[in-house]
């Protein structure tokens, strides 16, 4: 099946300027022309969307989709399996009528998630496309305790190795490691503290790769994303004290290191809109906010690679809200443009799927249409989309 999908405007996810108009013709799955005039078959199915923009489908590369955004996440720990499993269904449902094609899970709980999947592709329920981490490596501490099945412990590089074969073993495209405290653990967990060694990450990172598996690290203060760069991950989340390591921002540069920054976690937690968040972890995400702030800018001075990441079910942080995180992104000095290319193709390069997050010839047909124009103003991407597609497939 052959269709033209044509609007005002076409954004192409790679930073360039729109095509005014801009259309796309589809073949099965995969895209086979686009520009601002493509020569269609006659046989093609026309769909055009006057007054609005056509986008590649965002993609988030950190989300627990497990979670809810509940002030505190340990209501649901004695909820059956089953219904934990629906709800992860409903919010992959809503995080995909949003118009985010693609999501990495960070951290599920006891491997659902991977029966989610098995769902999905089963056909028995829709959901983004999925990238899964399985369990979170991370040393033994009170953090990992207190979010019931979501950590796989482990000290020493022997057991840090074997922690990572377990969540490949069971199925993870991606590993996650903390390479520091959390915001979200108990008060004398702090987060700017490194909890792996050098030699733990170094472990983790060489296992993961010789499996064929991208490393995604958990880092907020500068000690702990340093050994996590010296070691070599792929992707530094949160980053939130980069901004007093600028060497080391440096070398993510170079090394094309990504951060995923989730900018919008830590203001949803910083100024809870409800009451249920411990008095200690709203201190601790305040203390934090002006650091996340500094780093996005010097992220962006050293031209350091970004890519869009939610962490969506932290506190009042509700799938389906996803595009926020453009609008904070756009606020502290990146443009529009910059800000889709971090949602499209930039994610796309950070969770290794470089047949996604852009619009040209051969990509999968992930594509989102809004109403207006994003470059105009970002927060159009809040909005429901007109139309979803995933895999050539309209499923919104």
């Amino acid at each position: 099946m052959r269709l033209l999908i044509s609007a005002d405007a076409l954004i192409d996810g790679s930073g360039s300027a729109p095509m005014r108009p801009g259309a796309l013709l589809l073949e099965g799955d995969r895209i086979v022309g686009v520009g601002t005039h493509v020569e269609t078959p006659p046989d093609a199915e026309r769909l055009e969307f006057a007054g609005a923009t056509i986008l590649p489908g965002l993609i988030d590369c950190h989300v627990h989709l497990s979670d809810e955004g509940l002030p505190d996440a340990s209501a649901r720990d004695r909820d059956p399996p089953a219904l934990r499993v629906l709800r992860m269904a409903q919010h992959a449902r809503r995080t995909l009528a949003a118009g985010i094609t693609t999501v990495r899970d960070v951290g599920g709980r006891d491997h659902l998630e991977f029966g989610l999947r098995r769902a999905a592709s089963e056909g028995i329920i829709r959901t983004p496309r999925l990238v899964l981490a399985g369990k979170i490596v991370s040393m033994t501490t009170a953090g990992a305790s207190s979010w019931h099945g979501m950590y796989r412990q482990a000290d020493g590089p022997w057991d840090v190795v074997k922690a990572v074969r377990e969540q490949v073993a069971a199925g993870a495209d991606v590993i996650k490691i903390m390479a520091t405290g959390a915001v979200l653990a108990p008060a004398h967990e702090r987060p700017g503290l490194a909890q792996f060694t050098t030699d733990e990450l170094r472990a983790a990172v060489d296992a993961a790769h010789t499996l064929g598996r991208r490393v995604a690290a958990h880092a907020h203060g500068a000690l702990g994303i340093r050994r996590a760069v010296d070691a070599g991950v792929d992707t530094i989340e949160h980053g939130t004290h980069l901004h007093e390591a600028p060497a080391v921002a440096r070398a993510m540069a170079r090394s094309h290191i990504f951060l995923v920054p989730t900018l919008k976690a830590l203001a949803n937690i910083a100024d809870p809109p409800a009451p249920g968040i411990p008095d200690e972890i709203v201190a601790k995400a305040h203390e934090r906010r002006t650091d996340r702030d500094a780093t996005f800018r010097l992220a962006l001075k050293e031209s350091v690679p970004i890519a869009m990441g939610t962490d969506a079910a932290t506190p009042f942080n509700r799938h389906g809200e996803n595009a926020q995180e453009l609008a904070i992104m756009v606020d502290l000095g990146m443009s529009a443009l910059g800000a889709i290319a971090a949602a499209t193709r930039d994610a796309g390069r950070a969770i290794g799927r470089e047949d996604i997050g852009l619009l040209a010839p051969g990509k999968l047909a992930d594509i989102v249409v809004w109403e207006g124009d994003p470059l105009a103003d970002i927060r159009v991407l809040q909005r429901p989309p007109r139309a979803v597609f995933l895999g050539g497939l309209r499923v919104v």
